[in-house]
């Protein structure tokens, strides 16, 4: 097996044992550019155990590139099950692909379309995984200790003020309201 084969190998042992006991199953995107640029790009779609948790999109390979360490993979978390997730997924990844778009902690996208259906959230914080922690965000030296971050969807005027202020205030504002990041359709915070 390839270097890079042993690396997503052990990335896609990451993602089984974090959520050991959920169903975990490929969510394949492969349309558009994304196999292009990120040829090892996989999504996948991690199961609920029960009502009202997170469907959880990840991704595995967007953080292997040759020899290079590190890099990063990345979540997001749903109320439901939808192919649109894989495709934001690939999206991100082929956008964090270009040297000149690296993204990280407090970065913001616009995505140019609602996360869900009908949401009014239209951009992505690349945040820490709050959800999982530490056990999550950093895989082990086999795959590459890739760091894995959350995708929050945010409303414009959240990434306004984000841009305007930090990361710090935006997030304590989020844990003073208690939001329900899950809720495709809750109001802004600013």
């Amino acid at each position: 097996m390839t270097e890079e084969g042993e690396r997503l190998s052990a990335l896609e042992r990451h993602v089984r044992k974090f959520w050991d006991g959920h169903i975990v199953e490929s969510a394949p995107w492969d349309r558009g550019p994304i196999l292009e640029r990120v040829p090892h790009f996989a999504a996948y779609r991690v199961y609920p155990q029960r009502a009202g948790e997170a469907w959880v999109y990840v991704t595995v390979g967007s953080s292997v590139h040759g020899s290079a360490v590190g890099g990063i993979e990345f979540f997001v978390m749903s109320p439901v099950a939808a192919d649109i997730h894989s495709e934001t997924l690939a999206m991100v990844s082929h956008y964090h692909s270009f040297e000149a778009h690296r993204l990280d902690v407090g970065s913001v996208i616009n995505i140019g379309r609602p996360w869900m259906p009908d949401s009014s959230m239209d951009h992505l914080l690349v945040s820490l995984p709050y959800p999982y922690g530490p056990e999550l965000e950093w895989a082990p030296a086999g795959a590459g200790s890739a760091r894995f971050l959350w995708l929050l969807p945010i409303h414009k005027s959240e990434a306004d003020f984000i841009k305007r202020e930090t990361l710090d205030e935006f997030e304590s504002m989020l844990d003073v309201e208690g939001v329900n990041v899950l809720d495709p359709n809750r109001n802004p915070i600013v």
